[in-house]
């Protein structure tokens, strides 16, 4: 008789409550969690435009730094070469579009494959690149979202 009250019991897995309370603590650290991830992949895919935008900005300032190329048309003081807008492709406007596309073609040769990945700006961000006569380059964004996102990552 005693031996039946002193049986061992087999303890080899978890109990149904201790799933249930295993689950819920689970929950609420997704739950908690959830949020921040979230603003942690905006911050990169804002990243992500603002580095591809600043590649292809370089690039025509590079292009522009050399002499032999002619990427501004000479008329007064500045020229405004051209814009670069990342929507569903690339898209590149202005006088000089020949000698700007030939500037994203040689340093920057996958410009026309690059999407927007945040749809946070509100527009399209778009570059305008000013050339001056020595073939100084100054570079405004639009829209002011995007601007200011620039600003603070040149700092």
């Amino acid at each position: 008789m005693f031996k039946l009250l002193n049986k061992k019991k087999n303890n080899k897995g978890f109990t149904l409550v201790e799933l249930v309370i295993a689950i819920a603590i689970l929950a609420i650290l997704v739950g908690l969690l959830a949020p921040q991830y979230t603003k942690y992949v905006e911050k990169s895919r804002k990243s992500a435009d603002a580095s591809n935008m600043d590649e292809m900005v370089k690039a025509v300032q590079v292009y522009a730094a050399d002499g032999s190329n002619n990427i501004a048309v000479k008329t007064g003081e500045t020229t405004i070469v051209g814009t670069i807008s990342i929507g569903e492709t690339v898209t590149v406007d202005g006088d000089a579009k020949t000698a700007f596309a030939a500037a994203l073609d040689e340093f920057a040769p996958d410009y026309a494959k690059v999407k927007l990945k945040s749809k946070q700006w509100g527009a399209n961000p778009t570059a305008t690149i000013t050339v001056d006569k020595e073939g100084g380059v100054k570079v405004s964004y639009e829209p002011e979202a995007f601007a200011t996102f620039m600003d603070k990552k040149s700092k």
